[in-house]
C-alpha cells in the first residue's frame, strides 16, 4: 500500500497524527523496513490495523519494529568469517565515533536521542548476498539498514532531522573488496525494479520509477537512488557511499513536506570518515 504524503502546512504535528493513524501500513522508521521476501513482486496488502506482510508495497509510515530493525537480531558474537582475507573490518565499536554528533552535524540538523544502534565488538560471518532474491515492492521501504546487508560484517546507525524532515544514517564495514561488490548489488537491484507496482489502501495499483545516478566528487564511488510512486504518495531518496572497506548509506523520505536534503548531509559525514577512520 502506498500512504498519501502529508501536505507541507500540516507540519511536524501533523506527520505524528498521520503516522499514528497509519499504524500498521509499513515501516516509516527509516531503519524499519518491511519483511524481507523472496517471493513474487505482487505484494500481500494487510488490512488498516495489521501488520505488514511479507514483500508488503507500503510507502513509509509508522509501524511495530520489524526483524529487520536494528538491534532486533543482533548478531552472535564470533570472529570474521575464515574464508576473508585482508586485515579486519572496522567494529561497531570503531565506527561508532566516525558518526556525526550533534556538536558535528551540519546547520539544520538535529540528532534524535538515543537512536545511535551500532553492533559493538561483535562481528556477523559474512552472510550471501540475498539483496537481488528480493521483490522489487520490497524497495518502496528499503532504508540503509536493510540495503547494507550482504557482506557486511559491523555496522553503526542513528536517526537525525532537517525540521521536520527525518534521515537515517548507516555506516557498516567489510572485508576488503566487497564493500565495492555490495555497492554494485544495491545498483543492480534498482537496475532490475526499474518500475514496478505497488497498492494504495484501496488495493489500486500504485506505479513506482525507481532511477540510479551516479554522485560525483563524494568518497570513492556514490550512487543516488530514487524511487518514486506516480501520484500523491511518499517518495524515497537513497544515497549510498563508499569510502575505502565502509559503505556510508542515507535514506529519506517524503511523507512530510519533502524529502530531506541528504546529499548536502552525506559531504561532511564522508569527507570526516575519510580523514580519521583507520
Amino acid at each position: 500500500m502506498s500512504a498519501p504524503r502529508t501536505p507541507a502546512a500540516a507540519g511536524a504535528v501533523v506527520a505524528v497524527a498521520a503516522a499514528v493513524a497509519l499504524t500498521g501500513c509499513a515501516a516509516n522508521n527509516l531503519h524499519l523496513p518491511s519483511p524481507l521476501s523472496a517471493g513474487s513482486a505482487s505484494p500481500t496488502v494487510a488490512g488498516p490495523s495489521a501488520a505488514p506482510t511479507a514483500g508488503d508495497s507500503a510507502s513509509p509510515v509508522v509501524s511495530a519494529p520489524s526483524p529487520d530493525a536494528p538491534g532486533a537480531n543482533a548478531p552472535t558474537p564470533n570472529a570474521p568469517s575464515p574464508t576473508a582475507s585482508g586485515p579486519k573490518p572496522l567494529s561497531g565499536r570503531q565506527l561508532k565515533p566516525l558518526l556525526p554528533t550533534s556538536a558535528t552535524l551540519p546547520a539544520g540538523w538535529t540528532m534524535h536521542d538515543s537512536s545511535e544502534t551500532d553492533t559493538g565488538d561483535n562481528f556477523e560471518d559474512e552472510p550471501d548476498p540475498m539483496l537481488l532474491g528480493n521483490p522489487c515492492n520490497w524497495l518502496t521501504s528499503a532504508s540503509g539498514n536493510s540495503l547494507a546487508a550482504g557482506y557486511e560484517t559491523a555496522h553503526a546507525e542513528e536517526l537525525v532531522s532537517e525540521d521536520v524532515n527525518e534521515a537515517g544514517i548507516h555506516l557498516g564495514s567489510y572485508f576488503p573488496g566487497t564493500a565495492t561488490k555490495q555497492l554494485a548489488l544495491i545498483r543492480a537491484y534498482a537496475d532490475k525494479c526499474k518500475t514496478y507496482t505497488g497498492q494504495d489502501w484501496d488495493k489500486k495499483p500504485v506505479p513506482h520509477t525507481v532511477t540510479v545516478t551516479a554522485v560525483a566528487d563524494l568518497g570513492d564511488e556514490a550512487i543516488e537512488l530514487k524511487n518514486v510512486p506516480t501520484g500523491p504518495y511518499a517518495a524515497r531518496d537513497v544515497l549510498a557511499v563508499r569510502i575505502g572497506d565502509k559503505l556510508l548509506i542515507l535514506d529519506g523520505n517524503d511523507i512530510v513536506e519533502r524529502l530531506p536534503h541528504i546529499r548536502d548531509l552525506a559531504v561532511p559525514i564522508a569527507k570526516h570518515i575519510k580523514e580519521v577512520s583507520p
